[in-house]
């Protein structure tokens, strides 16, 4: 977790592993953004199996790796064996679930997995409506995330609830650290910079967002944005200066 959560217990994740339905814009070059990212100083990046293989030895020692992988407890020996810090799962759909739900079994499953291996485990939790979009509801988030602890999680990544006060009720609801997602672009910077602002502000670790920083005009300007607001207290507007 050393390697994840970093300086003051905290860490700033870059997540770029989108790539699995295809091409996104913004990690076309993989090495270029890569390079851009740990020069803005990202504690860590979180990826696919794919580019942890070829990737790996650029990342290591500069920032913590953590690989996505499906709800299958085999794949995390192989993610080990690429040199992941961390494994991550992912979970977009209904909450909450039914007691009898696969789903459950299935977080289980990967939770005893990187036990077996030494391995945190990042459960990523999400609610959604029938549509598949994200609903910033504190109830349903706070769900969300006390279900990826109590299958096991390490460290719970789940979406914003909308205000600090809100957000506080759903970090108080999980005893495992909560970094809070960056979810889809969002037009303005200092909305990127002001979810990570007061998700900290109300107890998050930190922040693990992905298209709003390798979509950005400048991915090390806004990795680092990111750093100065969860590492070094820096406020929203202090923080934006450096994206001008």
């Amino acid at each position: 977790m050393g390697r994840i959560l970093r300086e003051g217990k905290r860490t700033v994740t870059v997540a770029m592993d989108h790539g699995i339905v295809g091409m996104i814009k913004g990690i076309e070059n993989l090495d270029a953004t890569i390079t851009e990212i740990i020069d803005g100083g990202a504690d860590a990046l979180l990826v696919n199996p794919g580019v942890a293989k070829r990737f790996s030895e650029k990342i290591s020692g500069k920032a913590g790796l953590i690989v996505t992988i499906p709800w299958d407890e085999r794949y995390v020996e192989a993610a080990v064996r690429l040199g992941a810090e961390a494994v991550k799962t992912t979970y977009f759909g209904p909450i909450p679930l039914t007691i009898d739900s696969p789903i459950l079994e299935r977080f289980s499953a990967v939770g005893r997995g990187c036990d077996n291996w030494g391995v945190p485990y990042m459960a990523e939790v999400v609610p959604t409506d029938p549509k598949g979009r994200m609903i910033a509801d504190v109830e349903l988030i706070a769900k969300a995330a006390r279900i990826g602890f109590e299958a096991g999680a390490d460290i719970v990544k789940t979406s914003y609830a909308g205000t600090p006060d809100l957000y506080r009720e759903a970090v108080k609801a999980c005893p495992a650290p909560i970094v809070v997602l960056g979810g889809p672009r969002m037009d303005r910077d200092v909305d990127v910079l002001k979810i990570a602002r007061e998700a900290v502000d109300a107890g998050a670790v930190g922040a693990a967002v992905g298209r709003n920083v390798w979509q950005h005009r400048s991915p090390a300007k806004m990795t680092r944005a990111l750093v100065q607001i969860v590492h070094e207290g820096a406020k929203v507007d202090d923080a934006a200066k450096g994206l001008a």
